[in-house]
């Protein structure tokens, strides 16, 4: 049985030993592209017409690019401890991007269908939402209305952390198994027999995540906001704060993405992937 702990030994040592060459990537895809489409935060929330459709691509773009760089950074560190290397990362990332999207859009799609009974349930509830939406406090009783909605969601997180859990290792596995959408149930068989173990890591990352992130977003644009006018939306504050929580963001996305790829290939051995999975 694969342990944590080993795992996360051998994710610090890969990005101790590989850091000069997983820097300009994650500085591109983690960082700056991020940062500068956080940056136009304060502009988006007030944005019409072709602005916001200009500002919605950038959006898009921006998703695209980190898909790009967190798939390129699990294939290093998926491959054989001892022996990764950054040219093999960079041709899987290449070739394996599309049905990466693919696999992504297939995800999405079905968590849209299993949203859809809970959006049911609250618009047939009878909740005021034109009142909420004009700004309006709902009343007690008003919320008690969304209660089966609410009660289903909260349903529907839980399977999604279980989800989530099974699904830790699908990038590696798009990458180095050459799947599509069979990743999906292969990364299941990978990870089964760890699901309480991931999903308490999944918690203790989204704890330590929400934490540094809110901290650098508040220690620094708050700073900034001391000391700077608040020009609207590209007001120093919101940039100083986006590129804040961008440069956070992306150490915490390079040791999640080492822990993953020393997580597959913990369970699937030191094999040649190029000879087993051909």
């Amino acid at each position: 049985m694969a342990k944590i702990g080993t795992i996360w030994d051998r994710a610090v040592d890969f990005v101790r030993d590989h850091a000069g060459e997983l820097m300009p990537v994650l500085l591109v895809t983690q960082f700056a592209v991020p940062a500068l489409s956080g940056s136009l935060n304060g502009v988006r929330a007030d944005a019409t017409g072709g602005m916001a459709a200009l500002l919605g691509v950038l959006s898009l773009v921006t998703a695209v690019v980190s898909l790009w760089g967190a798939l390129y950074l699990v294939a290093f560190s998926a491959q054989p401890n001892g022996q990764e290397q950054h040219r093999v990362a960079l041709s899987l990332a290449r070739t394996r991007f599309l049905p990466m999207i693919g696999v992504s859009i297939v995800l999405m799609a079905i968590l849209a269908v299993l949203a859809i009974p809970g959006v049911v349930l609250a618009v047939a509830s009878g909740f005021d939402f034109t009142s909420v939406m004009n700004g309006v406090p709902p009343q007690p009783s008003e919320i008690g209305k969304l209660g089966f909605a609410l009660l289903y969601f909260f349903v529907l997180a839980l399977f999604l952390l279980w989800v989530s859990a099974r699904l830790l290792p699908i990038n590696a596995v798009v990458a180095h198994e050459r799947r599509g959408v069979g990743a999906i149930g292969r990364a299941f068989a990978v990870t089964r027999g760890m699901t309480f173990k991931l999903i308490g890591v999944l918690i203790l990352y989204g704890i330590v995540a929400g934490v540094a992130v809110s901290a650098a977003q508040f220690v620094v644009g708050g700073l900034i906001g001391l000391f700077t006018a608040n020009d609207g939306g590209l007001s120093p504050a919101i940039i100083a704060g986006a590129f804040a929580v961008a440069a956070v963001s992306a150490a915490l996305a390079l040791y999640q993405s080492a822990f993953v790829g020393k997580l597959y290939r913990e369970v699937v051995g030191q094999q040649d992937d190029a000879a087993v999975f051909a």
